[in-house]
């Protein structure tokens, strides 16, 4: 805050925090719509969308924002028809994974989603969180089917499947090697971006948030679901006060730099979250 914010009357000082407030309200709802996942591409046509029963995949996403970093393990899992899938949908499975105490990555027993999806999902279209048809929670060890209301707010189903990208700008990069499991895969490399705007009318103006997205990609058709090998992700959000005001000045720019990266994937996927 300012000199002059700082010696405001309790009324000023009320209005920056409010103009903050809104600023860090739009901020939250930006991470919510922009984090990447498994299928946040799944719109784009260059990206390949193949589902088999038995699938698996566990990426590794590091997150860089505010000054702060942080990294977590996921596992993706298609079940075959021994596990739950048949003709009108798949089960897939979302697993946490932490490291244990010789510094490998395991599933967090009895924790993650089970999740019931439409095959209808391999036509793109709609909201692709409409193919969802049922989501069973586990904690510690014990499932519990959500009513449509509690999954819809669930972070873990969000993140996958309520966060679509649609890209303003598409280009082709060529291609990159990555390295997976100690192969070399020659991938085809993409970039997309899109901006956004949001305005919010307040008694000192109008706050105006303008935000960024950057979207580079490593795909294969080899990998499994929508072949993504290696993601990176950057977001700047800026805002401003229409008209300027030499009493409040608006948050600096936030920057989110986000990194999705393929360890390992498989054809031979047993489902993890098993009844008693």
């Amino acid at each position: 805050m300012n000199k002059g914010a700082a010696s405001a009357r309790p009324g000023h000082r009320s209005l920056y925090l409010l103009l903050a407030g809104v600023f860090a309200l739009s901020l939250v709802g930006a991470g919510q719509v922009f984090a990447l996942d498994f299928f946040t591409l799944w719109r784009q046509p260059k990206v390949p969308l193949r589902i088999q029963e038995g699938a698996w995949v566990e990426y590794r996403t590091q997150v860089m924002a505010g000054g702060r970093g942080g990294e977590n393990l996921t596992r993706l899992a298609c079940m075959t028809s021994q596990d739950g899938s048949d003709d009108k949908a798949w089960i897939f499975e979302i697993i946490p994974m932490l490291k244990n105490r010789s510094g490998q990555w395991e599933p967090v027993a009895g924790e993650g989603l089970r999740l019931r999806v439409a095959r209808d999902l391999l036509e793109r279209k709609g909201r692709l969180i409409d193919a969802v048809l049922e989501v069973e929670q586990w904690q510690e060890g014990r499932p519990l089917v959500l009513a449509e209301e509690q999954w819809r707010d669930d972070p873990l189903v969000a993140s996958s499947f309520a966060r679509e990208f649609q890209a303003q700008v598409n280009e082709n990069q060529g291609q990159s090697t990555r390295v997976v499991q100690g192969r070399q895969f020659l991938c085809d490399q993409f970039f997309w971006s899109a901006a956004d705007t949001q305005i919010a009318d307040l008694p000192a103006g109008r706050m105006i948030q303008e935000t960024s997205r950057e979207v580079t990609a490593a795909v294969h058709q080899e990998i499994p679901f929508l072949g993504l090998v290696y993601v990176t992700e950057r977001v700047r959000s800026e805002s401003r006060l229409d008209p300027p005001s030499r009493r409040f000045a608006p948050p600096p720019p936030q920057i989110r730099v986000e990194v999705m990266e393929l360890m390992s994937f498989g054809q031979d996927a047993r489902s993890l979250l098993r009844r008693p």
